[in-house]
């Protein structure tokens, strides 16, 4: 064992916290603030950007001043080797703490997790995004303060990547990735953050990720489609705003997530203010120590509150009620059944081939008048989709009641690009309370995939299509796709592609195919080996 420095620059070595192929982690003692810090230092050669990306974090974290962030004090170079000198922060790491307590309970789950939203607010609001968020990079100290850390391969708007990240390259931990980031984590924002808490929250309260650990098509197929078990399912305990939180953390698409986190952080914080935050702090330091004996308990409000609170839960209520009533549509049936008609539609979509973000959906109504055909105007159809079962292979989507004058229509259904026309008569509730149109589109099978790729050069936008090869991810390994049989390529599955040219860096894109997408292409910018990146000091 190599033995122990008694200092680095000014700093007095106390003890090897960690070392790895990259280099090492010492425990130290500030000379003038006389407190323990920590020595990160960085030893690999010959990888400039990975000596970049060390030193972009320190400049990044430390301009960061908050209470949830851990604080840089200093950033040196000695001999060969770089070194961060951080904060010491005396306690463990969440995926630690998870797998030492197997979960967490909601309210202490939620208490962590609402400081680590703190955090990534003030690193967003200065345009940084962490690009990394997962449990082993939040730690809590024995005083029950959360910390967010290791920001080195995060991106900032304020300063230029230099090259550093690629079109098409993969960084962060696959398990907690959004669909966008495994595609390509250049372009990636905010809500990849977002998307990471989710998944972080989903583990702590249960134990598990929603997705298999493993970077394969199968699972990244799992991940485009949004498809896991939620929380309350896997850990009964688990509280239903665990579960709301979750589904819209963690939605595939990024325009369907929060936005911004200072909405989820006034989600949290609505929840927990039935909580004494006092007994929340102590239920925490009790949980790093060992000394925790009970969970923090909801305790109601003084009576005052309490009888303000059940006076406007009774208006709510009213209100509620007589919004429930029109919307229900008894005005039509109790008062005026025959001058209106019910209508409802309901709308079986094969599951197989879609897109993860499900089928687009939308119906227009004419009036069957036998000529002109004029458009029902100021009366929408909206559907909502029914939760699926795993084993049912279709979706299934119903529509709310909609009032109209009895007479004969025709119904337009447009199911992304396909078209289904219906026509029907509308009775008058006084004679038929509801007229329902149950609709079912056949599956689209499954076709060959065409594929056509274009190769440049990514620094100065030269054509290597002649030069490269296309190669298919298949049963472990990669086969140029040239040596596959005609027909091995079909839509409606998952497809992992590698676009190489000598002397260029490979480039990977994994695909879901829709049935519906039968021809793709796919144009690939790489970089040549040995690039230098052209990042500002």
């Amino acid at each position: 064992m190599a033995e122990l420095p008694a200092s680095i620059g000014k700093y007095p070595i106390d003890a090897l916290l960690a070392r790895g192929g990259m280099g090492a982690v010492f425990k130290a003692t500030h000379p003038t603030l006389k407190r323990h810090v920590v020595l990160k230092k960085l030893t690999m050669r010959g990888s400039a950007s990975i000596a970049e990306r060390f030193k972009r974090e320190a400049r990044i974290l430390m301009d960061f001043k908050h209470d949830n962030i851990v604080r840089v004090f200093d950033h040196f170079k000695e001999g060969s080797s770089h070194y961060m000198v951080m904060e010491f922060v005396d306690g463990e790491s969440l995926d630690a703490l998870i797998r030492r307590r197997r979960f967490l309970s909601t309210e202490l789950s939620l208490a962590i997790f609402l400081k680590a939203c703190r955090a990534l607010a003030y690193a967003h609001e200065r345009g940084v995004v962490h690009r990394d968020i997962k449990p082993g990079n939040i730690l809590i100290s024995k005083k029950g303060e959360v910390k967010l850390a290791d920001f080195g391969i995060a991106s900032s708007g304020d300063e230029d990547d230099g090259g550093l990240t690629r079109e098409g390259m993969t960084l962060g931990t696959p398990s907690y990735m959004p669909p966008e980031q495994i595609e390509n984590a250049k372009n990636v924002d905010k809500r990849a953050d977002v998307y990471a808490m989710g998944i972080m929250l989903y583990e702590m309260t249960t134990g598990k990720k929603p997705f298999p650990g493993s970077f394969s098509p199968e699972t990244v197929n799992l991940i485009q489609k949004g498809r896991y078990r939620k929380p309350s399912s896997v850990n009964r305990s688990v509280k239903p705003i665990v579960d709301r939180l979750v589904r819209k953390l963690a939605r595939p698409d990024p325009k369907r997530r929060y936005q911004d986190m200072s909405e989820v952080i006034r989600v949290v914080e609505r929840f927990l203010a039935r909580y004494q935050a006092a007994e929340l702090d102590e239920a925490l330091v009790g949980l790093m120590t060992g000394s925790l004996k009970d969970e923090p308990r909801y305790r109601p409000r003084r009576k005052k509150r309490l009888a303000w609170a059940t006076v406007l839960l009774a208006l709510a209520a009213a209100c509620a009620g007589g919004w429930y009533a029109y919307r229900e549509g008894y005005a039509y049936r109790w008062l005026i059944p025959s001058r209106y008609g019910e209508l409802r539609v309901s709308l079986r979509v094969p599951k197989a081939g879609l897109s993860p973000d499900g089928p687009s959906v939308r119906a227009r109504l004419f009036v069957d008048d036998g000529d002109e055909m004029p458009e029902v105007t100021g009366a929408a159809i909206v559907f909502g989709l029914s939760e699926p079962a795993a084993s049912d292979p279709a979706l299934a989507f119903e529509s709310g009641p909609l009032y109209l004058a009895p007479g004969d229509y025709r119904l337009k259904l447009i199911v992304d690009g396909r078209v289904l026309w219906r026509s029907f008569r509308l009775r008058p509730i006084s004679l038929e309370p509801s007229t329902a149109l149950r609709l079912r589109l056949d599956e689209e099978p499954a076709k060959p995939l065409s594929v056509r790729v274009a190769a440049s050069d990514l620094t100065d936008g030269s054509d290597l299509s002649g030069r490269a090869t296309v190669s298919l991810y298949r049963f472990g390994y990669w086969v140029p796709l040239s040596e596959l049989p005609a027909g091995t390529l079909m839509t409606g599955s998952v497809h992992k592609f590698q676009i190489e040219a000598e002397g260029y860096e490979p480039s990977v894109y994994s695909l879901s195919i829709g049935n519906g997408q039968d021809e793709l292409r796919i144009e690939a910018a790489l970089a040549p080996f040995g690039a230098a990146p052209s990042a500002k000091e």
